[in-house]
Order: structure tokens, then sequence, then C-alpha cells
């Protein structure tokens, strides 16, 4: 490993490095800077004897060079979902990433996502409306950016017009690299990006599989939106199907024992946002704009968001919502802290401890009892505040 005096990783230290492949893409030197999966199991940027120190790669990095250029009075928030049953039933939520996909795809645009390869997470551009169903879903674990910025820019360049998305670091340093008005950007409501080296370890020891023969989808919604299940393919075979509050790796992911250390801190859940509009589940939805099949929040950041947004209307239901109401039951929207106090310990004993081990250890499930509980005190909770908001 060599890092330069005049690099963007020797400024910010691996620590505050979201793996956001700002730097790969801004810098003019082939092979300068690779990316390589650490212990922890996050791709970082790691530097080669081609680099010149040139310093280009400080440019690149959305934690060095924010670029944000949206106004907090253009924020609008919806409660929305497609009218198309199809589409809300083959995505995550309500199916607006689709529905403006869609409207790219059937005007010769072109739209980055992200999909599986060999078991993890690359970004790619697609250009057929029949390609889409691979960007379709939510994938919790980091994406293999590559060369995606520049690809994009390049788009542009012929006179393509693109819809990027990403997480909100992903969009941070897509901004630095590109400003065209043919660009619009979509972030994420981002949780935060686990460990690919504790995904490997819980497929490896639960399924006795090597990740490159798995994907997930971690929002299959046979028993509903908000009882969602993770089901484990090998190829086109189901391995099993799991219940996200009974799934071990899932657990371990929303307690947030084994995320990328920036993101218990994250820079980029800002207002306004860096994305043009965000996409997310409406958790905590009120009844009356609610669609049981899943509903989308969409905070609309700019003129470019909104007029896309108008495009797209038509082929949704929309409810206009306030900010506070979306940001309840969506902390990560907006300047929200994660507890890390699990961490250090997890991957102290990472080595030591099977998977199993380390979850009855560093996140075990909560105890039933409390559990309901609780379940039962929100549902009063929710209950009185309906009885307020009628009163």
């Amino acid at each position: 490993m060599k890092i330069m005096n005049n690099s963007a990783i020797e400024v910010i230290g691996y620590d505050k490095c979201t793996g956001c492949y700002g730097c790969l893409n801004n810098c003019p030197i082939k092979g300068a800077i690779e990316f390589k999966k650490t212990e922890e199991g996050f791709y970082k940027p790691f530097l080669s004897e081609e680099c010149i120190q040139c310093g280009y790669c400080k440019e690149g990095c959305p934690v060095i060079s924010k670029v944000n250029g949206n106004k907090k009075e253009d924020l609008e928030v919806y409660s929305c979902w497609s009218k198309d049953k199809d589409i809300v039933r083959n995505s995550s939520s309500g199916g607006i990433f689709s529905e403006l996909a869609k409207e790219y795809l059937d005007n010769n645009g072109i739209v980055f996502g992200a999909k599986w390869e060999d078991g993890e997470i690359v970004h790619c551009g697609i250009s057929k409306l029949e390609e889409l169903k691979e960007l379709q879903k939510s994938k919790y674990l980091q994406s293999k950016i590559e060369n995606s910025y520049l690809e994009a820019k390049e788009y542009l360049e012929s006179g393509k017009k693109v819809l990027f998305v990403g997480t909100p670091c992903e969009i941070a340093a897509l901004n630095t690299i590109v400003n065209h008005e043919n660009l619009v950007t979509v972030d994420v409501i981002c949780h935060g990006i686990p460990s690919y080296s504790a995904y490997e370890k819980y497929i490896r020891e639960n399924f006795n599989l090597n990740i490159k023969n798995v994907t997930v989808d971690f929002r299959n919604k046979d028993n509903g939106w908000e009882n969602f299940n993770l089901t484990f393919k090998n190829k086109d075979q189901i391995i099993i199907k799991n219940n996200h509050r009974q799934d071990l790796w899932f657990r371990g992911f929303l307690t947030d024992t084994y995320l990328n250390k920036p993101c218990y801190n994250c820079e980029f859940r800002t207002l306004p946002r860096f994305a043009d509009i965000t996409l997310g589940d409406f958790w905590g939805v009120p009844a009356e704009v609610k669609n049981s099949e899943g509903t989308s929040v969409v905070t609309i950041n700019s003129k470019k968001g909104k007029e896309l947004f108008e495009n797209i209307k038509s082929s949704l239901e929309v409810k206009e919502v306030q900010w506070e109401t979306a940001l309840a039951g969506n902390p990560c929207l907006y300047n929200y802290k994660m507890n890390d106090s699990r961490r250090e310990g997890f991957y102290k004993d990472f080595s030591n401890l099977t998977f199993n081990e380390l979850h009855r250890k560093h996140f075990p499930f909560p105890n039933p009892v409390v559990s309901f509980i609780r379940r039962g005190l929100g549902f009063v909770k929710r209950r009185l505040l309906k009885v307020l908001r009628g009163a």
C-alpha cells in the first residue's frame, strides 16, 4: 500500500472514506488508484506507484469537495406509489424509481443504478426497458461504482439524458465530477453500508456457499410490504426465505453492528439533499396517505427534480405531506447519528467466533415479551396521534 501526502485518502483517512469511488473517477492516471476490499469488508482506495501526486483525487472526493447547488426552499415532500400494481409488486416500496426510469428509457435516455454481479453489487448504465428488472429492488451492500461517473459524463457529452441513482455519498461524488443540465440525480434514504465480510461469513457458514453463487431479494413482499422477507437464492433456486425480524444478518445490519465507519455520522444526510430527488420507504406513513402494498416517500430537492416528477405524476398516486411527517419515520433523511457501540467488539471477535456466536454476543434478538410491549405501546401512541389529529 502506498499513501501520498497529496492524496485524498491521506487527507481524510480511511475512517472517513465512504468508498464512493469519486477519487478513482477524477484521477487522470489509469492504475494509480485501485479499490480493494479491506479486512472489515468495504471497498476503499489504495494508491499504486503510478500515482504522480497531482491531487486531482481530492477534487473528486465529496468529503473534501462538497458540491450542492440545491436550495431548501425547493423542498417538496410526497407520499406516493405507482398506479401500476405490477410495478409496485416488483419494487421494494412504491415503485417510484421504476416510473422515473421508464420516463428516461422510453425517451432514449440512460439510467444508472445497482445490480447483482458475481454475488456483489455493481453500478451500470442501461438503455432498454427489459434491463430495468436488474436495477429494481433495494440492495443492502456497497455498490462497486468503478468508472460509472465517467461513463455517465460520456453519455451526457454525446447528447444523451442521464438518470443516476445511488446513495447520498455516491451522488455527492458524482456532483464533484459532472455538472450537466441533462443529468438528474436520485439518492436513496440510506441506513448505511453493511460489511461484505460479515455478509460472506453469514452466507458461507449458514448455507455452505460462496457469495458468487448467491443473490438476495432483501425485500420480498410475499407477506406484505411492512412484513417483508429476505429471500436467498443459489442461482434461481430459493435456499431460504427469512422474515426480516428473524434473519441474523439483517439483525446485525439494523442494529448498526457492522456498517462502514463514516456511515455512523454521515456527512451527506443534509438539508438540502445532494440529489435532485430522494426516494425511500415511507415508514410510519399516516393511514390516510398509505398504500399497504408499498408506499414511497419522495422529496423533491431541486427545480430539475420537480420537472421530472411532474412528467411522471400522471402514473402515480400522489399525496403531499409535511417534511416533519416524513422525517418522523425516516430519521436517516436528515442529520441522523447512529450508535457504533457494538462495532469494535464485533470486529475484535470476528475471526474467532462463528457468525451465529457473534449474533448471540453482539446483536441478539430482543426479548419477545419486551418486543410485544413495545409494539403495543407503539400502537397506542399511533391511535392517540390519530385521535388528536382529528380533534
